[in-house]
């Protein structure tokens, strides 16, 4: 894909340079006065802006160099635009299309136009190809070694999707006051009033918080005894009886809560199995 004749190929009856009766070919041919590299924006783009990577949309017109014209293009050698669509979209500044194409359209925004000058090495070297006849228009043959001219639009560009950063969540019960409260302590095996939040974990999130799956926020705070639960007795999450000793009333704390201290594999009917769980606790009350 590195040669633009082989990416023209991806563009309509114009891309198919051998079946019309071209097609590239390297030759000894002497080495021609090369022009310096320069990149002219011609129009201002707006849109989004191209970088390393991006995938990229462009109309485009190549001409071959010529130091006679107060413009410097010659003969026309191959376009899109005469096809009506854009260029078969590409990767940009990775090496899949010429050097001259990854060096002018890296830092273009979308909207923009630019013509570059390319000297040989940045077009296609010593890579040669006859004329091109195609119905309704000739490009004519590129000679080896031939700097040439392009006018470039970039049409559209599409940013590399970027995985999320997934945090793993902590295996060891996590606690965090985040306001001390001024009243009584309270201990293991008391019985607390309290108003919570109860999230799935989600490492994706900045703050960790998932879904809300309990909450007493806006309805009546909760009696609870600080005691494990069981199948048969009334309890809470062991992540509870180890988290919430120490707080004191008016306090607020925030529980990382592994699934070894919560609903384990079992999980229940609202909470998937190994889930681990933050809790927003606000103790109101001890008995």
């Amino acid at each position: 894909m590195k040669s633009m004749f082989q990416f023209i190929a991806a563009v309509a009856c114009v891309a198919a340079l051998t079946a019309c009766g071209g097609g590239a070919k390297n030759t000894a041919a002497e080495v021609k006065p090369q022009p310096a590299f320069k990149v002219t924006e011609t129009l201002a783009g707006t849109g989004t802006q191209a970088a390393t990577g991006d995938l990229v949309v462009i109309n485009f017109v190549g001409y071959l160099y010529n130091p006679a014209k107060a413009d410097f293009k010659g003969d026309k050698v191959e376009s899109s635009v005469d096809t009506g669509k854009p260029a078969t979209p590409f990767v940009v500044g990775v090496g899949t299309v010429i050097t001259g194409w990854d060096q002018t359209i890296v830092g273009m925004k979308v909207g923009a136009k630019r013509t570059a000058i390319l000297p040989a090495n940045l077009a296609y070297g010593a890579t040669a190809r006859d004329a091109v006849k195609l119905t309704g228009f000739t490009y004519q043959p590129i000679e080896a070694n031939s700097p040439l001219v392009y006018d470039i639009e970039l049409i559209d560009v599409v940013k590399p999707s970027v995985p999320p950063v997934v945090v793993p969540p902590p295996t060891t019960l996590q606690i965090k006051d985040t306001v001390i409260g001024t009243g009584a302590t309270v201990a293991a095996g008391q019985t607390i009033t309290a108003n919570y939040t109860l999230y799935l974990y989600d490492g994706t999130r900045g703050d960790f918080r998932g879904a809300v799956k309990d909450t007493t926020v806006g309805s009546t705070a909760r009696e609870f005894p600080l005691v494990e639960g069981t199948a048969t007795t009334t309890g809470v999450i062991a992540g509870w009886v180890q988290g919430i000793p120490g707080m004191k009333v008016g306090g607020k704390r925030t529980l990382f809560v592994p699934p070894e201290l919560a609903y384990k594999a079992a999980g229940t009917a609202t909470i998937p199995p190994n889930s681990t769980l933050i809790f927003d606790i606000e103790l109101v009350s001890i008995k």
